[in-house]
Parts: C-alpha cells; structure tokens; sequence
C-alpha cells in the first residue's frame, strides 16, 4: 500500500513540474488564446516551486519521476527548433540524454516512460490543434499529420499498456486530473 501511494505521489507531483515547464515554455501561445495558465500566475514563483514538488516526487520514486520528467523533455523538445544557448542542436541534445537515460535508469522503466509520455503529448497536441486558435509551431500535428498523430496515439496507447498497464491507467488518470486542475 505505502509503495502505491509513493508511486502515486512521484507521478502526481512530477506530472505537475511537467504541466509547469510546458504552460511556461507555451507563455505566448497561451496569452495568444486568452488562457491565463499557472505559470504566468506564478511567475518568477515558478522555479523555486518546480524544484521544490520535484524534489519531493524523487523523495517518494526517484527512478520513476526522472524516467518521466527526462522523456517529457526527450519529447516535448524532440521535434523543436529553437536554437539553443550552447553550440549543440536540439536533436543532438535529445540524442545525448537518450543515451545518458539508457546507461544511468533503469532501461525498461525509461522505455515505458517516453512511450507514455509520447502518448501524453500526441494527445495533447491532438486536443490543442482543435481548441486553440494559434498553435505551436513544434506540435505533432504539424509535422505528422492528424492521421499520423491518431497513430503515434494509438499506437503509444496500446504499447504502453503491453509494458505496464496499471502505470499506464494511473499515469493518464494524473495527466487528465492535473489538465483539469491547471
């Protein structure tokens, strides 16, 4: 029961640094379409209080919060184009972490991480493309089609679920409860 609620907690919590870092980085996309999102609120709030409910999400399952705070980095950056303040391209650094992730994490707990959180985004991006006016350019859709993401989510969906599928329902179950909360 304690391990429940721990592997609970480290996914609540780090789905909502997740939720942070991708409301923060969406900033003008969100005020484009009039949603005041947390980060704004929060301001330069926003880093401490990341840093800090991160750092209780490790407290209770550090494996499994850095499995999925590093694939949603892996795929929320994969398929941007922003330049970068160091020499390296955007690819190039999610190439370097992929390898870091798979020689430091446990290899199949990381390989259910970004499938799952692939699923995550593709949804997300699915939804957005229909609700909001002005999308982001570094968004599924754009680059896949909506076909093409309907299959990215089909088929992360039905993957994730082969690998582990109460995480997977615990996992979605967050993920809409925190897009309801934010």
């Amino acid at each position: 029961m304690r391990s429940i609620l721990k592997t609970s907690l480290a996914v609540f919590l780090t789905g909502l640094v997740i939720k942070l870092m991708d409301d923060y980085l969406d900033q003008e996309i969100d005020r484009l379409n009039n949603r005041n999102a947390l980060a704004v609120k929060l301001k330069r709030g926003i880093v401490p209080y990341s840093l800090l409910l991160f750092s209780f999400a490790i407290l209770c399952n550090y494996k499994l919060a850095i499995s999925l705070f590093w694939a949603s980095y892996i795929v929320g950056m994969g398929i941007n184009k922003t330049e970068l303040p160091f020499t390296l391209k955007m690819y190039q650094e999610v190439f370097l972490l992929l390898i870091i992730a798979f020689l430091v994490l446990d290899s199949s707990q990381f390989l259910f991480a970004l499938i799952i959180i692939l699923f995550i985004q593709a949804v997300d991006d699915y939804i957005d493309y229909y609700r909001e006016k002005y999308i982001a350019r570094d968004n599924f859709i754009n680059y896949f089609g909506r076909s093409g993401t309907f299959f990215i989510i089909i088929f992360s969906l039905v993957f994730s679920l082969n690998l582990n599928w109460q995480l997977t329902l615990l996992i979605i179950v967050f993920s809409f409860l925190i897009n309801l909360l934010m």
